[in-house]
């Protein structure tokens, strides 16, 4: 016995009765957008023309946030973005078209500048003969979750970078501290019990060396400080630093320095032209790298500063480039940033300079390598977490 029922007409009438229009249907798309409307997740559906087709509350929401524009069907996506993001944008669609699914996390500061991270996803939209129908972007607020991973990142590097210090100052004290204190205590043990054996010249004598390895604990127990400023925390004193107005500032600082020397200096900020960091920060990165340059300018050429940024691997780069006198890298390369670290002596200097620079770069979250040969010049790299630079 067969349990397939041969249908009415009455049922067959009924059936093609059903359309869109009816109740149930526009019921049934009205949970569905109230479950896409409350989502925590924004969703936007672009045709293959990359026409807006539908999106729900929170893409809005979004978009007037990151990029203060208002979503409408039947706008191009790319009036949503700024023409050099738009390029990066084609980049990622070719790589969606092939059936990719393109991720990426997106930092940047909203109107109250409060540091915001997103996670957002493009995926390809085929229709059931698998051809392309157009794409689905996703964009979900993960700033809570960032914060935290950064949080834990930023504990354990500074856990790491507070041990480095610690052997630094553990360095000083048992080598640059003990010498003048040794020497002090026995030119006054020689004052103490030999008085009257010395004559007016020798006493005299004595009396210089002490002063002198007292003025020489004086500088040391500076540098410590200064190394404990760099070190000091940046947290909540971040600001939109220009960094041609940056430049300037630095310069100004430098010309005493430079007013009998021919120093040329060429930028590019085009890539980049601000960053949201500490500018007391950055200012010092910027005046010792170029003060550097300059101290260790070759002398048979006129010198020329190069500064240039540039993003990459969704970072900041900042590359000072000189063509200086150069470092032996292969002989000087693993010391380059330690602290009282010389390889010229030609010049007056203590080697603090790239030992600050490192400190206050790696403060900020960044870091720094440097490229270098003997007689042709010198290049830093200096890379940093991508800000409001979106």
């Amino acid at each position: 016995m067969s349990f397939r029922k041969k249908r009415s007409l009455a049922d067959i009438t009924k059936v093609k009765s059903y359309n869109p229009t009816n109740e149930a249907f526009k019921k049934s798309e009205a949970n569905l957008r109230t479950i896409i409307d409350t989502a925590e997740t924004s969703y936007i559906l672009f045709g293959g023309d990359l026409c807006i087709l539908s999106f729900n509350l929170l893409a809005q929401k979004y978009s007037q946030e990151i990029n203060n524009a208002t979503l409408i069907v039947g706008s191009h996506i790319s009036n949503y973005f700024s023409v050099g993001r738009w390029t990066q944008i084609l980049e990622m669609l070719d790589k969606v078209a092939t059936g990719e699914t393109v991720s990426y996390d997106l930092n940047f500061i909203n109107e109250h500048s409060v540091s915001k991270w997103h996670h957002i996803s493009w995926v390809k939209v085929a229709n059931n003969d698998n051809k392309d129908y157009g794409y689905f972007l996703s964009n979900k607020d993960i700033t809570e979750a960032k914060t935290i991973a950064i949080e834990r990142e930023k504990i354990t590097a500074d856990l790491i970078q507070h041990n480095n210090d610690l052997e630094q100052f553990t360095y000083i004290v048992s080598h640059n501290l003990r010498a003048p204190v040794a020497n002090i205590l026995g030119l006054i043990d020689i004052l103490k019990n030999h008085d009257e054996e010395l004559d007016k010249d020798t006493k005299k004598e004595v009396v210089d060396r002490v002063y002198t390895s007292i003025k020489n604990i004086d500088t040391i127990i500076k540098d410590l400080n200064q190394i404990l400023q760099a070190r000091k925390t940046v947290d909540g004193r971040k600001e939109l630093v220009d960094l041609e107005n940056l430049l300037v500032a630095v310069k100004t600082s430098v010309k005493n320095s430079t007013s009998n020397e021919t120093i040329t200096f060429e930028h590019d900020f085009s890539a980049v032209e601000s960053m949201f960091t500490t500018r007391s920060y950055l200012y010092s990165i910027f005046y010792n790298l170029i003060s550097n340059s300059i101290k260790y300018r070759n002398p048979d050429i006129p010198a020329v500063i190069s500064i240039k940024s540039q993003k990459a691997n969704n970072r900041i780069e900042l590359r000072f480039k000189d063509n200086g006198k150069g470092i032996d890298l292969d002989k000087n390369g693993q010391s380059i940033f330690g602290l009282y670290k010389r390889f010229d002596n030609s010049v007056e200097g203590k080697g603090m300079g790239l030992y600050i620079v490192k400190t206050q770069v790696t403060t900020l979250g960044g870091t720094i390598q440097i490229e270098s040969q003997l007689g042709t010049g010198t290049e830093f790299i200096l890379s940093f977490p991508r800000e409001n630079n979106l």
